[in-house]
C-alpha cells in the first residue's frame, strides 16, 4: 500500500513524543528548530537548508528516552557522557531512508566548536554547532525563565564567553543580534510557535511513500519508547510483530495488516511522557501514578491524530488497553465499540508483556502467559477468538513476541 503523506506533518507531530519526555516541558525540540531556523535566515542561507534545519532541530534530542537523561538536558550547560545521546540519535535515524541524511548534524549537536572533527564539511560543522548554540540557550532558558527580563542578558552573556570554544564565533555574533529583538524570545510562547509550524508544514506536500518506508519511521519511533526501560526493551517491536501476524492469520486484508503493525509499533508513544520512575517502579503503583500511566494511550493518540492519513492508526493505537466488560482505559469502551484490530493489538501487548521481565517479577513462560490470557477471556475482558488463535500457533507467537531490533 502507498501512503500520501506530508513529511513536515509526519516530523512535527512525532517530534511531539520526543518533547514528551521533557514531561511538563513539551516544547524543546521546536523552540530549537524555530531558533535555529532563525538564524540560519539571518545567514542568508538557502530556503532547502532552512527547511532541513527544522527538519534537525526538531528531531535532535530522538536519543533521549529516558527522563534523567532530559533532566540533565535542561539544567546543565554541559555534562559528562553528554554524547551519549547524540551517538544513539544518530544510529537511530541511519535506519531510515527519510531522515538518514540528518544523522551527523544529530551524532554532533553536542560536540564542541573547537572539538568537531576535521573529516565533517563546513556545511555539517556549521549547522551541527547552530543545533547545539540553539539547544543551550534553550535550556539556559529554561534555568532561567523566572528571572524575567534579565534572563536574556544573562543567556548572551553566558553564550559570549563560550565563543570560539564551544560555540562558533560567527554564530554567537548572529545569535547576539537576533537575541536582542523581543520578538525572537516571544516566538518561544507555545501559541507563537504553533503558528509559526503551522505555517511551515502548510507549505510542505504530500508525497508518495511505501510502506516499508513508513515502517522504517515507526521502527525508529518505537526504539526510542522501548529504550525508556530496560525492562521494556523491545515491547513495542514484540507487539507489533505478534499483532502482524495474528492479523494474517485472520486472514485480514494487507491494508488493515499494515494498519495493525504500524498501530502496534506506535501503541506506546504516550509512555515517552511518564517519569522513569513509575516505570521502573518495583512495587503497586499509588492512585496519581496508575492516573499518569492510563493516560499513555490517550496520548498516543493526541500525537498521531495530528498526521493526515494516520486517523485510524491513531485509534487504534490509543485502544490497547481497552477490554470488552468495559472497564479498560482510557476511554472505558465497551465491546460494540472495540474494533477486531485493537483486540489483536491487546491480546499481543498483554503477552508480549506478560512474557517480558517486569521490575515487580520475572517473564513468564508462553504457557503460563497464555494460562492469564485464557483466564481474561473467561472474565469478560479479551476476545476468546484470538486467543484461541494464539493458543495455536503458541509456538511461533511466542517466537514472534520475541523478536529484537536488528
Amino acid at each position: 500500500m502507498q501512503y500520501s503523506l506530508n513529511i513536515r506533518e509526519v516530523t512535527h507531530a512525532l517530534s511531539g513524543a520526543l518533547d514528551f519526555v521533557g514531561i511538563d516541558d513539551t516544547l524543546h525540540g521546536k523552540r530549537v528548530a524555530y531558533m535555529a531556523a532563525e538564524l540560519a535566515k539571518s545567514l542568508s542561507y538557502p530556503k532547502e537548508s532552512v527547511d532541513d534545519i527544522i527538519f534537525i532541530g526538531m528531531l535532535h534530542d530522538c536519543g533521549v528516552s529516558s527522563t534523567d537523561v532530559h533532566t540533565h538536558l535542561v539544567t546543565e550547560l554541559d555534562w559528562n557522557n553528554s554524547q551519549v545521546h547524540s551517538i544513539r540519535g544518530e544510529a537511530l535515524l541511519n535506519t531510515t531512508t527519510v531522515y538518514k541524511r540528518f544523522s551527523p548534524y544529530i551524532r554532533y549537536h553536542h560536540t564542541h566548536w573547537d572539538n568537531l572533527p576535521d573529516s565533517l564539511s563546513e556545511d555539517e560543522k556549521n549547522i551541527s554547532n547552530l543545533i547545539y548554540l540553539v539547544d543551550r540557550v534553550d535550556a539556559l532558558n529554561a534555568q532561567m525563565r523566572e528571572s524575567g527580563a534579565k534572563s536574556v542578558f544573562a543567556i548572551q552573556e553566558i553564550i559570549q564567553k563560550y565563543s570560539g570554544t564551544m560555540f562558533s564565533p560567527q554564530l554567537v555574533d548572529v545569535f547576539m543580534s537576533q537575541s536582542s529583538r523581543d520578538s525572537f524570545w516571544f516566538y518561544l510562547e507555545e501559541e507563537a510557535l504553533d503558528e509559526y509550524f503551522i505555517e511551515w508544514v502548510e507549505k510542505g506536500s504530500n508525497e508518495e511513500f511505501t510502506f516499508e518506508i513508513v515502517k522504517e519511521i515507526a521502527l525508529m519511533f518505537a526504539a526510542v519508547v522501548d529504550a525508556k526501560s530496560e525492562f521494556t526493551s523491545e515491547h513495542s517491536l514484540g507487539v507489533s510483530t505478534l499483532a502482524r501476524y495474528l492479523a494474517d492469520l485472520f486472514e485480514l486484508s494487507q491494508e488493515t495488516c499494515e494498519k495493525i503493525e504500524l498501530a502496534g509499533l506506535f501503541h506506546d508513544l504516550g509512555k515517552l511522557r511518564v517519569d522513569d520512575a513509575i516505570l521502573d517502579k518495583p512495587s503497586e503503583l499509588d492512585t496519581d501514578e496508575k492516573l499518569i500511566m492510563n493516560r499513555h494511550g490517550f496520548d498516543s493518540f493526541i500525537i498521531l491524530r495530528h498526521i493526515q492519513g494516520f486517523r485510524e492508526i491513531a485509534h487504534l493505537a490509543s485502544l490497547h488497553h481497552e477490554t470488552l466488560d468495559a472497564k479498560g482505559y482510557p476511554y472505558n469502551l465497551g465491546s460494540s465499540d472495540i474494533p477486531m484490530e485493537s483486540r489483536i493489538i491487546t491480546v499481543a501487548d498483554i503477552f508480549q508483556a506478560l512474557i517480558q521481565d517486569r521490575p515487580y517479577r520475572q517473564g513468564l513462560d508462553m504457557n503460563e502467559a497464555y494460562q492469564i490470557l485464557y483466564e481474561m477471556c473467561e472474565n469478560g475482558k479479551l476476545d476468546f477468538s484470538i486467543v484461541k488463535k494464539l493458543k495455536e500457533n503458541l509456538q511461533m507467537c511466542y517466537e514472534k513476541a520475541n523478536v529484537k531490533y536488528e
